[in-house]
């Protein structure tokens, strides 16, 4: 079990910051759907990342490269995330494990299901 706390801990450092970035551009794209014309020229620059196009000017901050390292951090936080989960099956209380594990899956198929109804 040293070996997967090992392995999640230098995952997690490696990719965090770029997971982070990711999860706020992802914010960024989500008020710009809310709110056209909202967010500075920087935002959606940095939001190039994010999509992989380019902004109508041509302007672009992604390339193969990193797109694939986007790749590596997106299986890298899928990879600790599986780890988490062993680790507080393994450490920490079954049950509130569960209970969690549970409520991340049944609360957005009910909200999935609540805006298709």
């Amino acid at each position: 079990m040293k070996t997967l706390r090992t392995i999640h801990l230098y995952l997690g450092c490696l990719f965090a910051p770029m997971i982070v970035f990711m999860a706020v551009s992802g914010i960024w794209q989500v008020i710009g759907e809310m709110w056209p014309g909202a967010g500075a020229g920087w935002q959606r620059l940095l939001s190039t990342l994010h999509t992989g196009h380019a902004l109508k000017s041509g302007e672009t901050l992604s390339s193969p490269v990193m797109q694939g390292f986007l790749v590596a951090a997106a299986a890298s936080l899928a990879a600790t995330m599986v780890l988490g989960i062993v680790m507080a099956f393994r450490f920490g209380h079954r049950r509130t494990a569960l209970l969690c594990l549970s409520a991340g899956i049944v609360v957005p198929a009910i909200l999935i299901v609540a805006a298709r109804g």
